[in-house]
């Protein structure tokens, strides 16, 4: 997996947990908000209908011989369907008036159209309300198969304050649902387009880090005169070369050491000497392959490790040897000509490590100064022995 890869993973996995986590956080938060009003709401709106109630009749509550529902002697409190029926209008709250553990009065119907009150609720009423005469809050209940919410509150006799029946508002949980629904749409699609932009940015700001940092780490392996890879850096990568390479491979290294640069630094100067070696820099890189590893190890001592050589192609490291000379030969900078090097071939099919190829090649160089300089030597491991 490539380093920016990693990087990007790196700084999305911590945003996106804590956007999860937030999101999670912020929805139950919102839902028991969203719960707390629908409560006080509803709480509201029984206690004005309990006062609408004690504003149109006075005394006690009782059920006459006829079955209606009566508050002292002017309030038949079964035929008022017309207060919660607006209320209803008004609020949108059905309202229901029990005497005992029986509707007598509500705004509630059925799939029939008629006013009736099937709740699961019963229970917690008689067991709360009518029992205890304390308020009741039911988040989820059924009242004629519907899901709803709903909050109860006592009624109470004028002359003893025993409790006779209760008051229920209620409201289909539908409306609520569909807040919630809008709210997890509205915060997921925000969530998202917030998410997109941060990971659009970090991506960006990823890759530009990424860049930077490549090239840091490029310029820290490269000589920086010459863009070739620096002595560590080159005996790192052709470490790693020799210890993957094949039993049928053959190692090649070639020390090429500049004849006389300090006499071109000293008549043409440094700034010439530069280009020189920056000349020299790019002769090598056109006579090798693109997969052979070429370095500038010292000021004017450059090595070149060909890898995935066999027997046949060894005469190959002569042939870009000869290339080398003759390009050389013929190149000028500014007013300085007539370049060479010598150059030092070591080969081996065993095997060898860097520093035993090393020596190979060093003892190859060394015998090409002793024959003038200008000229390549190859010495092979199976002629040269340590």
């Amino acid at each position: 997996m490539k380093y920016s890869t990693k990087l990007l993973i790196a700084n999305c996995i911590p945003i996106l947990v804590f956007a999860t986590i937030s999101l999670i956080i912020g929805f139950m938060q919102f839902r028991a908000n969203l719960y707390d009003e629908k409560q006080a709401n509803l709480k509201s709106t029984a206690l004005a209908a309990m006062a609408l109630y004690s504003s149109h009749g006075y005394g006690d509550y009782g059920r006459k011989a006829d079955g209606n529902i009566w508050r002292g002697m002017n309030f038949n409190v079964s035929e008022e369907t017309s207060v919660v029926d607006d209320l209803k209008q008004q609020t949108n709250v059905d309202v229901t008036f029990f005497f005992g553990d029986a509707a007598a009065m509500t705004s509630i119907k059925n799939q029939d159209d008629v006013r009736a009150v099937d709740t699961n609720a019963l229970d917690h009423i008689k067991n709360f309300t009518l029992a205890h005469g304390a308020q009741l809050w039911c988040r989820s209940i059924k009242i004629n198969g519907r899901t709803c919410q709903a909050y109860v509150i006592p009624i109470r006799q004028e002359s003893d304050n025993a409790v006779v029946g209760a008051l229920m508002t209620s409201q289909s949980m539908s409306g609520f649902n569909r807040i919630i629904e809008n709210y997890i749409l509205t915060t997921a699609v925000t969530a998202l387009v917030i998410l997109f932009a941060a990971f659009l940015f970090i991506r960006w700001y990823v890759a530009r880090f990424s860049q930077e940092f490549y090239d840091a780490t490029n310029k820290s392996k490269h000589d920086l005169l010459t863009g070739l890879l620096n002595k560590r850096s080159f005996e790192d990568e052709v470490k790693a070369a020799i210890a993957n390479k094949k039993p049928t491979d053959v190692s090649v290294l070639l020390i090429l050491d500049f004849d006389n640069f300090k006499h071109v630094n000293d008549h043409y100067g440094h700034q010439i000497g530069d280009e020189v070696l920056k000349a020299f820099g790019l002769i090598l890189e056109r006579a090798f392959r693109t997969k052979d590893i070429i370095g500038r190890v010292g000021g004017d001592e450059f090595m070149v490790f060909m890898p995935d050589m066999t027997a046949e192609f060894l005469r190959r490291s002569e042939e870009i040897s000869r290339e080398i000379l003759h390009e050389l030969a013929v190149l000028k900078v500014g007013k300085a000509e007539h370049f060479s090097c010598s150059i030092g071939i070591g080969t081996d099919a065993g095997n060898y490590d860097f520093k035993k190829l090393y020596r190979l090649a060093d003892k190859a160089l060394y015998e090409s100064k002793e024959r003038g300089k200008a000229c390549f030597v190859r010495f092979s491991s199976d002629e040269v022995h340590d």
